[in-house]
């Protein structure tokens, strides 16, 4: 995944110069594609996007209107940021028109307020993009020399792919004598044929889902990825169909002993898969189907609860114990809920009873109390914490908090008002 500002904000070397963000607070999640430290005012014709910019201010202009043009260059070639250094030419802070130029163009704007060397920055911050660049092709080498050495394997991924789509469209049950009494039909006589019986057995689906498109190698990763979910249920002795879903997705449906325990191999499965594809894929399971007939709904509740533990880029549950080796719907618990009602109408109408105000609020000023209320809400109403995190200064930010209370008519105190507003939140992100 690309490094983005608010990563690099989080960094070892760029916490010891301690960064302030004092405008463009919105845009800390755009990504870094190299860092330049530069002392020249005509630095537009040197870039060419996405750096992050560093600089002492030594070179700088000194009147508002050739700041602001040395701002609306930056914005031009859409730089991620620019971070000053205070001490050489700024020693209590940046000029105001300085600011208010980078707020007004979203020029994420940092100060630096305590000296460290740019070198070590650059140098860190170099490595993590070389490192990201070395894994997503390593990936996607593996993706590839999987398919180059399996085509055997791949044809084999074909026919489950045939027949896990045909169960997931609810078709191909209907037995030789034209009735429904025929358990599971032509489709359990086709998975019999392949080598897994599924009439009698408890049925798990599995979904495992990768980052993004072309995050490792686009379709041939996911093609791998079944693969690789396939040979790990041999190792595992698990029959199973398995084969690609979709672009991002690919699917197993595990038979099992009636009643059996299904986390030994669920674990065993993502053990192997976080070993092919490190740093790990996601994995959704469902319930286990007693018939081919819940095959449909199970693979819907699997992919549904990978989608949303794919969501949280530190998993679901990073609060406690960490990433699990894979989720079902009860390890997402009031997150689980939100999503499987997020089309619900009676749902969005609450969250835009609930955030309306600030939502409108944030669209005519151009402000980010929404991300704001949500800092405050995720470190469990600690502002000190949520400031921490949000990067900016503790008094700035509780003043955004004030506001949020005026907008909104509501007591960020009131534990009744901080949960409303917590689900609220939740579910407009749901529906977006």
């Amino acid at each position: 995944m690309p490094l983005t500002l608010r990563e690099v904000l989080d960094l070892d070397v760029v916490r010891r110069g301690a960064p302030l963000v004092v405008a463009g607070s919105g845009r800390l999640d755009v990504p870094v594609r190299w860092v330049h430290a530069l002392e020249l005012t005509d630095v537009g014709r040197l870039l060419r996007g996405g750096e992050l910019v560093l600089s002492t201010g030594i070179a700088l202009p000194d009147s508002p209107a050739e700041l602001e043009g040395y701002v609306a260059s930056l914005a031009h070639v859409g730089v991620a940021g620019l971070a000053v250094e205070l001490g050489r030419r700024y020693t209590e802070a940046l000029p105001a028109a300085l600011v208010a130029a980078a707020e007004a163009r979203s020029v994420p704007l940092v100060e630096l307020r305590r000296e460290v060397a740019f070198i070590e920055i650059t140098e860190a911050v170099h490595a993590r993009i070389i490192d990201e660049l070395l894994l997503s092709r390593a990936a996607a080498t593996l993706a590839l020399g999987h398919l180059l050495t399996s085509q055997t394997e791949s044809l084999e991924r074909q026919a489950h792919r045939t027949l896990i789509s045909a169960l997931i469209e609810g078709s191909g049950f209907t037995g030789s004598s034209g009735s429904a009494a025929d358990e599971g039909g032509e489709a359990a006589a086709r998975a019999r044929a392949m080598g897994v019986e599924v009439t009698g057995r408890d049925l798990v689906a599995v979904v495992l889902r990768l980052a993004g498109p072309g995050a490792a190698g686009g379709q041939a990763a996911v093609l791998a990825a079944a693969e690789a979910m396939a040979s790990a249920c041999r190792t595992a002795g698990v029959p199973a169909l398995a084969g690609a879903l979709d672009d991002l997705r690919a699917g197993a449906l595990l038979s099992l002993p009636p009643g059996a325990d299904d986390d030994m191999p669920l674990r065993a499965l993502a053990t192997r898969l976080g070993s092919a594809f490190p740093p790990g894929p996601v994995i959704g399971a469902s319930r286990p189907a007693r018939s081919l007939r819940e095959v449909r709904d199970a693979f819907r509740e699997a992919r549904e609860v990978a989608d949303l533990a794919a969501g949280d880029p530190e998993g679901p549950n990073h609060r406690g114990a960490g990433r699990r080796p894979y989720y079902r719907l009860p390890d997402l618990r009031l997150r689980g809920l939100l999503h499987l009602l997020r089309e619900d109408t009676r749902l969005r109408s609450f969250a835009e009873r609930e955030l309306g105000p600030l939502l409108a609020y944030d669209a005519e000023h151009g402000t980010t109390l929404v991300s704001d209320l949500a800092a405050f809400l995720e470190s469990g109403g600690n502002k000190a914490l949520a400031a921490n995190r949000a990067h900016l200064a503790r008094p700035t930010f509780y003043q955004r908090l004030a506001l949020i209370e005026r907008v909104l008519g509501v007591s960020l105190a009131d534990p009744e008002s901080r949960a409303s507003m917590h689900v609220a939140l939740l579910a407009h992100r749901e529906s977006r």
